[in-house]
């Protein structure tokens, strides 16, 4: 697993007492050194969210250093079994990564291409050890199930049709995604959910659309610059799942032979839908 370079945030002692616990720091007077692991979705464009996340170490005012490392959920719970909890700390410090840390700070490190369940284990130092705290993150492998094209049809970017591969998630069976489905590395996830509906083309099953950036932009009266566009379901839209989960006509589906229509609430940066009335389509090539 490729570890990207740390960038520690420092939180000033004046500011400490108004930190929330969601925050992570812990000043406190306790001589034991701490750490919390917390994780979030990468912000960087340049990183993948199905196997890499953010991960922030926050510790104690005792803590001079956290040792941290990632290994599968089977590996850990196997090695604690035959030797211990406490072996399994010792581990992290001879195996992990090592960070300087002054006291109560967060740590923020950005941890790349992990597969499966995996957990993040931390453990503070002061010269003594504290417990370990940890994480978990599944990294998401995906296998292909058929090719076709992703057609759209969208006032804002036209009409267009690419070239894409319906794939399948490992650790998920009822997760999909359109590989490339607006550009090449620019896919949609598809979240079956256990409803179906019928039409003239035959039996779908439904599913929900989690926000979804997209490498399009628009320009809009009134701003000087392009907004982003960026898609998700209208139930997401809304606040209100029930407009996709059931046969509303605002549903998204996928049928028996892989083909599916996609029901997208257009948005534009953080000014609201700004279309949702044409839907796109996958089209699997015909064998």
């Amino acid at each position: 697993m490729k570890i990207y370079k740390y960038v520690l945030m420092a939180v000033p002692m004046a500011l400490l007492a108004s930190c929330s616990a969601e925050e992570g720091t812990d000043p406190g007077t306790n001589p034991t050194p701490a750490v919390t692991v917390y994780t979030y979705d990468v912000t960087d464009p340049a990183l993948n969210p199905d196997n890499d996340v953010r991960v922030r170490f926050a510790t104690n005012s005792a803590a001079r250093e956290v040792y941290y490392l990632v290994e599968r959920a089977s590996d850990i719970s196997e090695f604690i079994k035959e030797n211990g909890e406490e072996a399994y700390v010792n581990r992290v410090i001879e195996n992990g990564e090592k960070i300087a840390v002054e006291g109560a700070v967060n740590t923020d490190v950005n941890l790349t291409d992990i597969h499966g369940d995996c957990v993040i284990s931390a453990v503070a130092s002061n010269g003594t050890y504290g417990k370990r705290g940890t994480a978990t993150f599944t990294g998401l492998d995906w296998t292909d199930v058929v090719e076709g094209t992703f057609y759209i049809n969208q006032g804002f970017v036209g009409t267009q049709s690419t070239f894409a591969t319906l794939q399948k998630c490992v650790q998920d069976p009822t997760l999909y995604r359109i590989e490339d489905a607006f550009a090449v590395g620019s896919s949609v996830k598809m979240q079956l959910i256990n409803v179906f509906g019928e039409d003239e083309d035959g039996k779908y099953q439904l599913f929900r659309i989690p926000q979804t950036n997209t490498p399009f932009t628009v320009r809009l009266q009134g701003y000087d610059e392009p907004q982003p566009l960026w898609v998700q379901d209208i139930g997401y839209w809304q606040g209100q799942e029930s407009f996709v989960t059931s046969v509303s006509g605002f549903e998204n589906g996928m049928y028996e032979d892989h083909s599916a229509f996609f029901q997208f609430a257009w948005m534009a940066g953080n000014l609201g839908c700004i279309g949702y009335e044409t839907p796109s389509f996958f089209i699997p090539t015909a064998e």
